[in-house]
């Protein structure tokens, strides 16, 4: 398969990634789907499915709340898997190269939403009032197609096929030195995603549980799937006993109403 077909089926893929946003949050965009069909593609599937996993560390934490948007995780993805695959280059290449092209696309995205975006919304808004629900369903759609889907496919695109060939040339000339503290950063970045994501989980009544975690693991040496059996074990007593205590005080509270009836 030549670079040019790579390219398109790449597009393609990244085209369809933010269908995600449109059948319910189905995770087509995260680059655990998108790095595994990357590697198809690029016809190393098992790679792909690692350089995605990598990746997913990296920007699990990245969603959007309200009007804060994180950098853009289908483009960040694909190209970050693709480029890693193409050169060789391996994980810490993925993740260093994922997070700037996510960083680029974002600009991108943000402005194509500020200037083309409104043309269908006021339409929409034409077809509201009138009451014709079947034409501003299609500005919605449109709309849609026009600025999420379409430039993120070109974008996509055209730097896989026109940088391949020159991001292997520079790679080439990167010193060792610099590529060792490439995969120092990619080290770094995948705790950087956890970061993030414990800061939105991760409160005082609930602190206690991650520390526990912590400390099987890193103490008494439990892999991760006892810790997880060890969790839900845990989760299930927690439970039981709310309830429990729940249930007798419901009891407690309408025997003292029946007493007081009495």
């Amino acid at each position: 398969m030549n670079t040019l077909t790579q390219s398109i089926l790449l597009a393609l893929i990244t085209a369809l990634a933010p269908a995600d946003w449109l059948t319910g949050t189905s995770n087509l965009s995260r680059p655990l789907v998108t790095g595994a069909l990357t590697g198809l593609v690029l016809g190393d599937l098992k790679t792909g499915i690692i350089m995605g996993a990598t990746i997913e560390l990296a920007f699990m934490g990245a969603i959007t709340i309200g009007a804060s948007r994180p950098p853009d995780v289908p483009a960040g993805g694909v190209l970050g898997t693709a480029f890693a695959i193409s050169t060789g280059k391996g994980a810490g290449f993925a993740i260093t190269l994922a997070f700037p092209v996510a960083a680029l696309y974002l600009i991108i995205d943000n402005l194509l939403t500020i200037v083309i975006l409104p043309i269908f919304l006021k339409k929409g808004d034409k077809y509201a009032e009138q009451g014709d629900s079947r034409h501003l369903s299609r500005m919605n759609m449109y709309g849609f197609i026009t600025v999420k889907c379409i430039p993120r496919a070109i974008f996509v695109g055209l730097a896989f096929y026109l940088g391949g060939p020159v991001m292997t040339k520079l790679l080439n000339m990167i010193p060792d030195f610099v590529q060792n503290g490439i995969n120092v950063a990619a080290g770094i970045m995948p705790a950087l995603g956890f970061a993030l994501l414990l800061e939105m989980i991760l409160k005082k009544n609930v602190a206690i549980y991650f520390v526990l975690g912590f400390a099987l693991y890193s103490y008494l040496k439990i892999p991760i799937l006892g810790i997880s059996i060890f969790a839900f074990c845990l989760m299930y007593i927690v439970l039981h006993l709310e309830n429990k205590i729940d249930a007798n005080k419901l009891n407690n509270n309408q025997g003292g109403d029946d007493d007081n009836e009495f």
